[in-house]
């Protein structure tokens, strides 16, 4: 396995700590890795369009684009929904603003090693997530996409059709056999007709929730507790 990752911050010394953590975790875990370190937003994201990344220790706060419009360009510019971002600030007012970014965590200056630790155990899992295939057949044809590229399941009589990050396929079955399939890999039963992808989440309110492709889903009044609870569950172990 071969990570590329970057560190962001215009503290040199944040910079070398991070950077002395991950290599002390990378060769531990015997994990090949390309760090990279940047003291801007700006200085980042030119080296972004040369080269894409797979994490990103990300400042918050410095001169030229800080760490929220880092985190935008990423998003919402390149539509780079795969690469894993963890803020890094001394300033925990932001949480809530870099929601919208889907980070992999936030870390509150001054970082241990075994916060490190934990956002690369992170990392790792969703990373394991991201290889896993759904299994699905139009007509004789047995199809595989990734999980990750999954953005919901809707249904339509005994027609599902699903949503992915480049396009729809629609196939028969029910969404009961789906969620047998995706249970247990952050997918939320939200209603009768629509499973979706927890990482394709851009706003979870309690009677329904946004995705990354501006699709607003409802959430049944029967399971809005438990998806509730759910939902907090994923967001615990994220910060584990």
């Amino acid at each position: 396995m071969h990570i590329k990752a970057a560190i962001c911050d215009d503290e040199i010394n944040i910079q070398f700590t991070i950077e002395k953590y991950l290599q002390n975790i990378f060769k531990e875990y015997a994990i090949e890795a390309e760090i990279e370190c940047f003291d801007s937003g700006d200085k980042l994201c030119d080296a972004y369009k040369k080269g894409k990344m797979d994490l990103i220790f990300l400042d918050i706060e410095y001169k030229g684009r800080n760490g929220v419009a880092v985190g935008k360009y990423i998003r919402e510019t390149i539509g780079d929904e795969t690469v894993q971002i963890a803020y890094v600030s001394g300033n925990t007012g932001y949480a809530m603003e870099l929601f919208e970014y889907r980070p992999i965590n936030f870390l509150v200056k001054p970082i241990s090693q075994q916060e490190i630790r934990r956002v690369i155990d992170k990392y790792l899992i969703l990373s394991n997530q991201k290889i896993e295939k759904f299994q699905y057949k139009i007509g004789k044809s047995i199809l595989y996409v990734s999980l990750s590229d999954i953005v919901y399941f809707s249904s339509r009589a005994r027609k599902i059709t699903l949503h992915g990050r480049s396009g729809t396929s629609e196939f028969y079955g029910s969404l009961e056999q789906i969620y047998n399939q995706v249970k247990g890999k952050q997918f939320l039963y939200v209603h009768k007709s629509f499973i979706i992808n927890y990482q394709c989440i851009q706003k979870m309110e309690y009677e329904q929730v946004t995705l990354i492709d501006g699709t607003i889903i409802p959430i049944s009044q029967s399971r809005r507790s438990a998806i509730r609870k759910q939902f907090l569950e994923i967001k615990k172990r994220e910060r584990q």
